[in-house]
């Protein structure tokens, strides 16, 4: 037997909720399922000019493996080349010790509130724009019921969230959609996962697109007009971890300078430049920092 059930009001959904947080429960809005869509420095992107973003992705602040030191240089080369915003490609923090069954032993900021501390302390500020991102696998706390990518730009007034996992972002005609990979590690060759993903995606939204960042997996790529998409695959700023090691994957670390030259119909190129640095700073972190 079936029944219409009258969906809760405003205020009976807030009585509901406060209840269960007395009780001790974590109540949380669920993530938006589609990617959210914004737009950015309108005013830059006109016929014949270039526009330059930085991109980076995998910074994994908290970590004992982390690259700060790298990170900071990035933002200052970025900066020197006349970038006028970042977009980060998600995995900001290394995330909850639950993340994975070593996870703890691997931190020297532990749990939600040192990591978002600290991050929000340390992480690189540019003096010529915003820095856009998106949550990754790691900054989603499942555990705890919070999603870090929310709430660390809620304290850093450069930040921009926008959503978990993915987004599109729109530079006058330029559409980028910035993406954390896929779940799993990388596939045998580079270009494989990246192929797959822009091959089942929505096909509108595909022609729409003139630009895919993927971050993730930790390695660089760049697949030039596959199904008519700039493909990258971003690296990262964090040095190899044991896991990487039982996969055989050794991470590449830096970032990407985007030029983007506009013609008088939209998007004329776009041209990286890579920043990478071949040796990992050892122990770039302050050290221990317990979970209050």
């Amino acid at each position: 037997m079936s029944r219409d059930v009258k969906p809760l009001g405003a205020d009976e959904r807030r009585f509901y909720i406060e209840t269960l947080e007395k009780d001790g429960f974590i109540v949380q809005k669920a993530q938006r399922k589609e990617a959210i869509r914004t737009s950015i420095l309108r005013d830059l992107a006109k016929p014949g000019a270039k526009v330059k973003i930085g991109i980076v992705s995998d910074t994994h602040l908290g970590s004992v493996e982390q690259q700060l030191t790298h990170l900071r240089d990035f933002y200052r080369y970025a900066d020197e080349r006349g970038v006028s915003a970042y977009l980060h490609a998600g995995d900001l923090a290394d995330g909850s010790p639950k993340m994975h069954i070593d996870a703890a032993l691997h931190h020297f900021a532990v749990g939600f509130d040192a990591q978002m501390d600290y991050a929000v302390d340390v992480y690189p500020k540019s003096a010529n724009g915003p820095t856009y991102l998106i949550d990754g696998n790691h900054d989603n706390y499942r555990a705890e019921g919070a999603t870090f990518g929310k709430q660390f730009a809620a304290r850093r007034p450069d930040v921009v969230h926008l959503g978990f996992h993915s987004a599109f972002v729109d530079i006058g005609p330029c559409r980028i959609f910035v993406a954390h990979g896929a779940r799993g590690g990388l596939a045998y060759a580079r270009s494989y996962k990246i192929q797959k993903l822009l091959e089942q995606m929505d096909s509108v939204q595909r022609d729409q697109t003139d630009v895919a960042l993927y971050g993730h997996w930790h390695v660089g790529l760049h697949l030039p007009g596959y199904q008519s998409v700039e493909a990258f695959a971003v690296p990262c700023f964090q040095r190899q971890t044991r896991f990487l090691k039982t996969i055989g994957l050794q991470p590449v670390l830096g970032g990407i300078v985007l030029e983007i030259e506009f013609g008088q119909r939209g998007v004329w190129n776009v041209t990286p430049t890579w920043r990478l640095y071949r040796e990992p700073v050892a122990n770039d972190h302050p050290g221990l920092k317990e979970a209050v």
